[in-house]
């Protein structure tokens, strides 16, 4: 299969298995939506998990630096994260490690805020399953600056084109892409036109 054919048959599994359309949501920022993209039914089956390893890998390949390591914010990384360092490991990528970020630092034992923590200077993407205002990147970017990472790009499944995706370039001067936008699934046009 091409690149281009795993693309699109992500894109299809993401609309059917993700996708709600035309109902009331509140999002996790607090706004509301007409639609919502509940993307751990995708990250939980495995043809869609692994195509969408392959996309990161893809963007991965693209970025102006090659990091060694993934990481983002609890849960919208975890699955991805680790997929896509297994696989990385499997065919000789060097985005090897990982990284999460907890959402408030472990009660017990070593109290750690990023588990799997990396040394200083460790070259990170950062990943999340969906861009809407960028607040789960910022708060994992912020916590992987403040431990010595550096961050060389932001990658997520889908940017919902809410603005979040500008302020995080605007923010941190990086390459910030995702493998697909609110624009590339026709279900959301059909729910516009309705």
């Amino acid at each position: 299969m091409t690149n281009s054919t795993k693309r699109e048959r992500l894109r299809k599994l993401v609309e059917q298995r993700c996708l709600t359309a035309g109902a009331d949501v509140t999002l996790s920022g607090g706004s509301h939506s007409s639609f919502y993209f509940d993307c751990k039914a995708a990250m939980l089956d495995g043809e869609c998990l692994t195509l969408i390893v392959d996309g990161l890998l893809d963007e991965i390949g693209a970025l102006p630096s090659a990091p060694s390591a993934i990481g983002g914010l609890t849960m919208g990384a975890d699955f991805m994260v680790s997929a896509l360092i297994a696989k990385a490991y499997e065919i000789g990528h060097p985005t090897i490690h990982g990284s999460i970020v907890r959402k408030e630092p472990k009660r017990h034992g070593t109290r750690n805020r990023i588990e799997h923590q990396l040394s200083p200077g460790t070259t990170i993407v950062v990943v999340d399953d969906v861009i809407t205002s960028g607040g789960s990147i910022r708060q994992a970017c912020e916590e992987f600056q403040r431990e010595g990472y550096e961050i060389v790009g932001i990658l997520a499944l889908i940017d919902r084109q809410a603005g979040g995706k500008e302020s995080l370039e605007k923010d941190y001067r990086l390459p910030v892409r995702a493998l697909f936008t609110t624009e590339d699934f026709p279900a959301l046009r059909k729910t516009e036109i309705a």
